[in-house]
């Protein structure tokens, strides 16, 4: 079978950028070796949050137009706009909080300060040493795994194939370019190959600059009470720290038994349409196939109380789960080309990916179409750190 380009991955980076392809009239196969969303892709909290970076606020507008743009197709993702309470428990988080309201602000996202009182008026399960926080206007929640089923059909309606249950184990390359891949079924012929898949783009591409975090998070049961915004509190790094569990783990470190180290954890409440919520969240290095994080659940259960003790007897939790989120060093995408001519990467987007794969997708499309694209995708190409990203 002949293709124009082939997608390997069908998580929330391969279906979007499938899509962006296809519409604008490219063949298209996307190849996923399990199925649709089997990932983190499917197993997130799905909420698209501002943030004080400028290359991920720029992801954020972009995606916004392309959710808008599927909302009344055949998946319902449950597009839902939502409040964003960022709190603060100690005089040091309500500084970071003040000073990240205010960059919102400049970027034009309503944000109004408030007291602990406040707070406690609306929720008051929270604790009394909380001390305020910022309530932002413009966040959103999709049902993460309906989401990308949403892109992967919206391909399928442009033209693209998809396969799932086919794993390409080879991207083939002669003469400096790529020819194709090498699936379980056999080759398959390509000008150009994407590879999106998530945490284990290193195995079709050793050295590209991705290495997986281990994230946990919960679900509960129907509360018994509103919550009328997604809180999170403003311990979560921001996305160059989010960076450290991509980085290699260091031998010696591997000698001393210092694995699995947390880099984010935080306090999330996440309401869902449905009356239940997600709780969360966390980030910790990993090697991805070892046994790891096991007292996660049990630390995001302590921090939630420590935030809202009267949440103890309340939330009763029905689950919990880990995903590999695809973390690079400075916590920012990668899109663009991968230094074979034909090979390219979208992936890397860690905690970002229901609110920037959407927009990484549309930007590298649009790049490999000729289009206009922003400054902002420059911070993305494969290649900005040492190294080939091959």
């Amino acid at each position: 079978m002949n293709t124009d380009v082939i997608v390997v991955g069908g998580g929330i980076a391969g279906t979007t950028v499938a899509w962006e392809l296809a519409r604008r009239g490219t063949r298209v196969t996307l190849f996923e070796q399990r199925t649709l969303a089997a990932g983190t892709s499917g197993r997130n909290t799905g909420t698209l949050l501002h943030q004080v970076e400028p290359p991920v606020a720029a992801m954020l507008r972009e995606t916004e137009a392309r959710y808008r743009e599927l909302e009344a197709g055949d998946v319902d993702f449950r597009w839902t706009p939502r409040e964003e309470l960022l709190l603060a428990r100690d005089p040091e988080q309500l500084r970071v909080v003040e000073h990240k309201a205010a960059v919102f602000a400049g970027q034009g996202v309503p944000a109004a300060l408030v007291s602990g009182d406040d707070v406690r008026a609306e929720l008051p399960a929270l604790a009394e040493d909380v001390l305020g926080g910022a309530v932002l206007g413009g966040a959103w929640t999709v049902a993460a795994e309906a989401a990308t089923r949403a892109f992967a059909e919206a391909a399928r309606a442009a033209g693209a194939q998809i396969r799932t249950g086919t794993r390409v184990g080879e991207v083939r390359v002669a003469g400096s370019r790529v020819h194709g891949v090498l699936t379980d079924d056999g080759p398959v012929a390509a000008d150009a190959v994407i590879v999106a898949t998530g945490p284990w783009l290193t195995e079709l591409l050793p050295l590209a600059p991705m290495k997986p975090g281990r994230g946990w998070l919960m679900r509960s049961q129907r509360l018994d009470f509103d919550v009328p915004w997604i809180i999170e509190e403003v311990s979560w790094p921001d996305q160059d720290v989010l960076g450290a569990a991509g980085r290699p783990i260091p031998l010696a470190d591997m000698a001393a038994g210092r694995l699995d180290q947390p880099v984010a954890d935080s306090f999330v409440l996440c309401p869902l349409p449905d009356g239940d919520a997600f709780v969360g969240a966390s980030l910790s290095t990993s090697l991805r196939d070892a046994v790891e994080g096991i007292d996660a659940p049990q630390r995001i259960a302590a921090r939630a109380l420590a935030c809202a003790p009267g949440l103890a007897q309340s939330v009763a939790i029905t689950r919990a789960w880990w995903g590999l989120r695809p973390m690079t060093p400075d916590g920012l995408p990668l899109a663009g080309a991968a230094g074979v001519e034909g090979l390219f990467i979208h992936g890397g987007h860690a905690s970002l990916g229901m609110q920037a794969a959407p927009a990484t997708a549309a930007w590298l499309a649009a790049a490999l179409h000729g289009e206009p694209v922003p400054p902002t995708f420059d911070d993305l190409r494969p290649d900005r750190f040492t190294g080939s990203p091959t």
